[in-house]
């Protein structure tokens, strides 16, 4: 038999109180006298420390459960609406090397012709020498060209265009299905368009793929959620990109995770809005096995520590139903429907680790990973 480390404990708690009336099984009540064959580091938290809160679902009024609806972790502070130099960005192709310039200067032809710029951001002009242009928008371009030459020629009238666009490109990488450079010209393209063109699809439910990530821009991180830009949730989500900016998209950590006895267990997104109701529906409820008095929502409390809040749903009766049809699931939340007879300790918990998020933000407690000890 495989004890977990101390810490760990507080799971083995946690299920217990959700299936306090019912016998388990082939666990051994002394189980602490057991010498493992290592020993199991000990910290300062016990089981005492943790705080969970059984809420039954079909006992919560109409504003209780658009309460919990509504009672989602904050944002942290450097998401993409909180920085008008992100969402009020105005386009504007920036120069660089191995973009190609052509220029026409009225009145005579001594400069007329196409320029590359080097490598190091520069064009060489006729009787004139090297200008510097990297960084550069085009009307910035032209203005720096016509001071440079009004010391050759009088009253200059310059025109330039951009022959080929090279140097300016976006990325956009992670959890995508189609990872890829993009290159830039004199069209603006926005967070949307670059991820059509990296195949994301808003609306698959694909664990390898992901839907938030992170923009770096100018030496600087801020958060994107592509859920909310296709959504059009928030328009400042939908913002334009800029000259090397890189896209990361992470995996989709943000799940819910259904486990017990269900059809069809596994991973379900939030994104989908699925209330507690239609996630059982979509799942299938296994009839036989099922104890539909006690299917559970496991909800970690991250603005509190060691405490996590556990709603209780009776769907014996179809009339609760429709308590569930009103409380709408959010990420993380784990989504448990145990059987009429509890089975051993060791099928439970592979139910939820290490599949899940549940606990993970335990610091330091769950830090140093889940350990293992056999009986010598």
């Amino acid at each position: 038999m495989i004890c977990f480390k101390k810490n760990l404990n507080l799971i083995f708690v946690f299920l217990f109180l959700l299936n306090s009336c019912v016998s388990l099984p082939g666990v051994n009540k002394n189980i602490s006298k057991k010498k493992p064959s290592k020993k199991v580091i000990e910290n300062e938290y016990s089981i005492n420390d943790v705080g969970i809160n059984i809420i039954k679902i079909n006992s919560l009024s109409e504003m209780d459960i658009d309460y919990y609806n509504k009672k989602k972790v904050e944002q942290i502070d450097y998401k993409v609406s909180k920085f008008k130099n992100i969402y009020e960005y105005k386009y504007e192709y920036i120069l660089g090397p191995a973009d190609s310039i052509s220029i026409n200067l009225t009145d005579t032809d001594d400069l007329d012709n196409t320029y590359l710029i080097d490598q190091d951001g520069m064009i060489d002009l006729p009787f004139i020498g090297k200008v510097k242009l990297d960084g550069l928008t085009l009307n910035e371009a032209q203005n720096i060209l016509r001071e440079v030459i009004k010391d050759f020629y009088k009253n200059p009238d310059l025109q330039i265009n951009i022959e080929e666009f090279n140097s300016s490109k976006i990325y956009i990488v992670g959890a995508v299905r189609n990872q890829k450079t993009i290159n830039l010209d004199q069209k603006p393209i926005k967070l949307i368009e670059a991820a059509i063109e990296a195949n994301f699809n808003p609306s698959a439910a694909d664990k390898l793929y992901g839907t938030k990530g992170f923009l770096r821009r100018d030496n600087e991180v801020y958060k994107i959620n592509l859920t909310n830009a296709f959504s059009g949730k928030d328009e400042k989500e939908n913002f334009y990109l800029k000259k090397n900016d890189v896209i990361f998209i992470d995996r989709n950590s943000d799940a819910i995770h259904v486990f017990g006895e269900v059809t069809n267990p596994g991973v379900y997104f939030p994104n989908l809005d699925y209330s507690l109701t239609e996630l059982i529906s979509t799942s299938g409820l296994n009839q036989l096995t099922a104890n539909a008095k006690k299917v559970y929502v496991i909800r970690e409390k991250f603005n509190s520590f060691l405490e996590v809040d556990v709603f209780q749903l009776d769907i014996k009766n179809p009339i609760n139903l429709i308590a569930g049809r009103k409380f709408m699931l959010q990420a993380k939340d784990i989504v448990f429907v145990p059987p009429t007879e509890i089975v051993k300790w060791n099928r439970t918990i592979s139910l939820l680790l290490p599949q899940t998020d549940l606990f993970k933000s335990y610091n330091p407690i769950i830090n140093n990973g889940l350990q293992t000890y056999e009986e010598p």
